[in-house]
């Protein structure tokens, strides 16, 4: 490490968030973006962020308007997933698929992978797909296809170390649409930034588990956005 910061800079040493835009840019029908989710983390913010605020044009990519499909794969959905994929692609959607329980949907990751060829051939330019899945626990149940995988973008979300660079991701994490939300502009900067302080503290002791703590809650990243629409909300009122 220190090698590497005295020779190359800091810059190749310090964690630092991912831009998901720049993954999209490099993205398309044929090239789907996968998350190997951690423990906690969940992509969906980060997509619902990019897709509303994305070269800050509203693309219109919501499920109030129908066009963006987010679906937990598992038994009885694999038919929900196909039909999703299908008017997706005929229509410029996007789908976000969620692989939970790897076990459950063996054979439906085959004809995904099938579905997702096809359609990376015959769809409209601006169509995409996004998986997330967490890493199996032994090697034998990785059984997600291996033509998905070489054919997608992968994306690994981990923990950050040290309470300012996780501090500087979450605060990253939230756009200049976020901040003018509310009309009591200097309470809502102050209050978000402690729920932010606190979403931090609580991501830097998931590595000592439930010791001191009734159960191993992560406050997650969707967790906090919830909080900061709830803040905007009491406030206004």
């Amino acid at each position: 490490r220190n090698f590497v910061e005295e020779k190359l800079g800091s810059k190749y040493v310090e964690s630092t968030r991912m831009d998901l835009a720049k993954s999209y840019e490099e993205s398309s029908p044929a090239t789907p973006v996968f998350f190997i989710l951690s423990p906690g983390e969940d992509p969906l913010e980060d997509i619902k962020t990019l897709i509303i605020s994305f070269t800050g044009k509203k693309l219109g990519f919501t499920r109030d308007s129908g066009r963006f499909h987010n679906i937990s794969l598992g038994q009885e959905q694999e038919m929900v997933a196909e039909e999703a994929l299908e008017k997706a692609a005929r229509h410029r959607h996007w789908v976000l698929l969620h692989v939970s329980n790897i076990h459950l949907v063996a054979k439906g990751l085959r004809t995904l992978e099938k579905l997702l060829k096809q359609y990376s051939e015959e769809s409209h330019p601006d169509f995409r797909v996004s998986i997330s899945a967490e890493p199996a626990p032994t090697p034998e149940e990785h059984i997600i296809p291996q033509g998905m995988l070489e054919n997608s973008i992968k994306i690994t979300s981990e923990l950050l170390t040290g309470m300012l660079a996780n501090l500087h991701a979450v605060l990253y994490s939230f756009d200049q649409h976020t901040l003018e939300l509310c009309t009591r502009e200097a309470e809502f900067k102050s209050i978000l930034f402690s729920l932010c302080y606190f979403h931090t503290c609580l991501a830097g002791r998931l590595k000592f588990g439930p010791q001191g703590w009734n159960g191993r809650y992560p406050f997650s990243a969707r967790d906090l956005a919830v909080c900061v629409t709830v803040l905007c909300n009491y406030l206004e009122t």
